[in-house]
Parts: structure tokens; C-alpha cells; sequence
């Protein structure tokens, strides 16, 4: 064998362009080279704790209403403990759901339990560098049981933390969250970069159930307390999570998704906003609280921006919330690059607006530096070719450029090669366009 391939660090470096476990299985077992590292890369990214625990002589498979789950048939030892140890000092990233429905809590409360008594918090996963953890149970349910399992559930999540986690995804019912002991989160995990928050309660054709303030302010004082955070997602927006981001120094990407109930905004916090904050990516449930985020404060750093929203009766008139809306981006976010527009009808209708939508898009004339627009509204296009040059003469760095039709059935189409081609002459970088238009006319 060459010299080179007894180096661990260059065969951990080929090895990791190899992405079927079969093959990676495959080397663990070519020689004791090649064993370290390929096991390592096996076991570096896990998507389930049953891996680990079927290695235990305790495990067995069961099935139970023709589902089959993993279990231990007696209490765990030492000897299993070094099992999970060994192999869990491995996973550099986890992803774990646990099923505390009545048809598996039987047999998944036993190995949960286990995993709550190690004889050290080093003995689970210490080197965990990213992890999801998701829990499914009826929220409802206010049984003893029920309020067991769920304090085995927070105190599993709890030994998962460590001091090399950089990555935090959360997916649980509400309860969860609300017997959640945040104010520990920043001392067990102080390196946090990125923090996903999701609550099973929002769905997007739901009217979300409002934050309550138990959990509110603690996971606002969470984000004050993590320095380092880079990138933070959640479904559980408030003002007060709001204004603790605002003053998040490292924060680069925010995407959060804004509740009917978010109302209008507090007074701004002084002193530098959003310092460092490029992408900004909100999902809401109308446009009117889209609109009381922008007029709460600026995002002067900002040069993406993606929206996608209903129009719902919370918004009043629809033209004027949209319009109203998309007219406050520019002056608020003035080194704009990306705008990105999805905007449904919810249960509301429309009749064609002439020259739509040139309302929406001409307080954008003075982004100069637009490289990418995409908008895609309920309301058909309805441009004409005198139109579609005098909005594209402002963006010569326009890169992309999508318009998409609000409906099949739509008016007659205005826009005919010539307007294509002023857009190609007037934008020189662009590379992807999405436009209807009549390809047998030039006007």
C-alpha cells in the first residue's frame, strides 16, 4: 500500500467524499488503516438513537399493531453504558425523534429511561456538534403518565447539550417548550451559531396560537445571552424575541414567521439594529403584520429579503396592504439585492389592476443594485411593453428578473418581444427571467 494512505488525516479527507454508507461499511472492514476513519465518517451523522441501542444485548425488536419497535428486555448495565458511550462519541450530528403516542410509549419509555441515568453526562454523545430533536405526544393529555414521560423527555434533551453544539433544531409541542428550562440553554451550549425554533401548533392555514409570555420572555433572554448566534429560524415570533435579536451582534440570517396576533410594534430599541443581520426571511400569516415589522424599524444592513404571505381580512383593502407594504422595503432596507415576493390569495378575489404590477415594484427604482426580483401575486400581469422599460432601466445589475402569472385564465397578454428585448438590453447580467408574453408580435 502507498505511504500516503497510512496517513489518517488525507484517508478521513477522501473518505469523506464518499457519501454510500455501504461503501463506507465496505472500507471499515478493508484493513486496520482504514477502519478508524471510515467508522468514524459511518457514525459521524445519525439520524436515529435505535443504531446505537440495537448494539446492546438487551435489544430486541418487537412488533405491536403490526409495527415493529426496538426495546430492552432488561435493565441496562454497565457494560452497556461503554456501548453507548463508544459509539455516541462518534456522532458529530444527531438527529432524534421521539414517539410518545400511545401506540410506541410502551416500549420507547423503556430505552428513554434508560438514556436518562447515565453514570455521566460525558457518557452521551460529548462531542455533538449539530442536533435535531423532534417529540410527538397529544399535548392534550394531562395524565400522569403523559407528565412523566414529558419530564424524561426535557431531561434526555438536556443531556444532549453540550459545549461543542454550534446547531439547535427544535420541533416539539407546546408544552415542551413551556416546561422548558431555557435560562440553561446559553451556560450548557455557550458556541450556539444556529437556533431553529418550530412549534407543532403552527400550521400555515391555521390561525397560530398566541406566544404566552412563560415562553416568550425566556427564550428571548436566550437569544440576548447567546453571543454567537448567526442564524436563527422561528415560529414562536413576539416583540420581545424581536427586540433581543435586534441587538444579536453576530446575526446574519433571521427568519421568523409573524402571527396574526403580533399587532403593532413597541418603541424601537436604541443604539444599532440588526448590526450585522444580510438575509431576512419572514413567512406570515398577512401582510398587515409584514407591514408593523417594517414600520417598527429599519434593516439598513439587509440585502435580501424574501416574503411570503396571504392576503387575508386583517389586511383591509388588498391593493393598499400590498402596495402599502412593498412600498416600505426600499426605504428601510436601502442596500437591497434580493427581493423575493410570494403573496396568495387566501379566501380573497381579484379583478385585473392595469399595468400590474408596476405599483408594487416602482418604489424600487432607486435600488440600483437589485440583482435578483421575483414576485408572484394573485393579481394577473397585466404590463405593457413601455412599462416593463421603464422599471427594468433602473436595475442594470439585475441577474434575475421572475414576474410569474397570477392565474392560467388571465387578461389578454401586453407584453410582446419587444419588451423582452429592452429588458436584455437594459439589464446586461441578466441570466434567468420568467415573463408571459406574446412571441409573435413586436410592437
Amino acid at each position: 500500500m502507498h505511504p500516503c494512505l497510512c496517513v489518517d488525516e488525507i484517508l478521513r479527507l477522501v473518505f469523506g467524499f464518499v457519501q454510500d454508507r455501504s461503501t463506507l461499511s465496505a472500507l471499515a472492514r478493508t484493513c486496520r488503516t482504514f477502519n478508524a476513519p471510515a467508522t468514524d465518517l459511518i457514525w459521524k451523522t445519525l439520524t436515529a438513537i435505535e443504531p446505537i441501542l440495537q448494539n446492546l444485548p438487551s435489544a430486541k425488536i418487537t412488533s405491536k399493531s403490526s409495527r415493529q419497535c426496538l426495546t430492552l428486555s432488561c435493565p441496562p448495565g454497565d457494560n452497556d453504558w461503554n456501548i453507548v458511550r463508544r459509539l455516541s462519541s462518534r456522532v458529530r450530528r444527531f438527529h432524534t425523534f421521539v414517539d410518545l403516542t400511545p401506540h410506541h410509549i410502551d416500549a420507547v419509555s423503556r430505552w428513554l429511561s434508560f438514556l436518562t441515568s447515565p453514570p455521566h453526562s460525558s457518557f452521551l454523545f460529548p462531542q455533538l456538534r449539530v442536533l435535531s430533536f423532534e417529540a410527538e405526544y397529544f399535548d392534550t393529555d394531562d395524565t400522569e403518565d403523559v407528565h412523566t414521560e414529558l419530564q424524561a423527555l426535557l431531561h434526555y434533551f438536556h443531556l444532549l447539550l453540550g459545549p461543542h453544539l454550534s446547531a439547535l433544531r427544535l420541533e416539539v409541542p407546546g408544552s415542551f417548550y413551556a416546561n422548558l428550562d431555557f435560562p440553561s440553554i446559553p451556560a450548557l451550549c455557550p458556541n450556539l451559531r444556529i437556533l431553529n425554533i418550530v412549534m407543532q401548533e403552527y400550521e400555515w392555514d391555521e390561525v397560530p396560537v398566541p406566544i404566552p409570555d412563560e415562553i416568550s420572555y425566556p427564550l428571548s433572554r436566550v437569544v440576548s445571552e447567546l453571543c454567537d448566534l448567526e442564524f436563527v429560524e422561528s415560529d414562536m415570533t413576539s416583540w420581545h424575541l424581536l427586540s433581543s435579536l435586534s441587538q444579536a451582534k453576530a446575526l446574519r440570517k433571521l427568519s421568523v414567521y409573524l402571527p396574526h396576533e403580533l399587532g403593532p410594534g413597541p418603541e424601537c430599541p436604541s443604539g444599532d439594529i440588526f448590526p450585522q443581520l444580510r438575509t431576512l426571511d419572514i413567512r406570515a400569516s398577512s401582510l398587515a403584520s409584514c407591514t408593523n415589522l417594517f414600520r417598527w424599524t429599519s434593516f439598513n444592513q439587509v440585502i435580501g429579503i424574501s416574503i411570503s404571505s396571504p392576503l387575508s381580512e386583517d389586511d383591509g383593502d388588498p391593493w393598499q396592504a400590498l402596495i402599502g407594504m412593498t412600498s416600505l422595503i426600499p426605504s428601510q432596507c436601502k442596500r437591497l439585492e434580493f427581493c423575493w415576493f410570494y403573496i396568495s390569495e387566501g379566501l380573497l378575489s381579484f379583478e385585473t389592476h392595469p399595468t400590474w404590477p408596476r405599483p408594487i415594484l416602482e418604489p424600487y427604482y432607486v435600488c440600483h443594485h437589485l440583482r435578483v426580483i421575483a414576485l408572484q401575486t394573485p393579481i394577473s400581469i397585466t404590463l405593457a411593453d413601455n412599462d416593463l422599460e421603464d422599471m427594468v432601466m433602473s436595475w442594470p445589475h439585475l441577474e434575475v428578473f421572475h414576474l410569474f402569472q397570477g392565474s392560467i385564465m388571465g387578461p389578454p397578454v401586453h407584453l410582446t418581444l419587444r419588451g423582452v428585448t429592452a429588458l436584455l438590453y437594459h439589464c446586461p447580467k441578466l441570466i434567468h427571467f420568467t415573463l408571459t408574453f406574446d412571441a409573435t408580435l413586436y410592437s
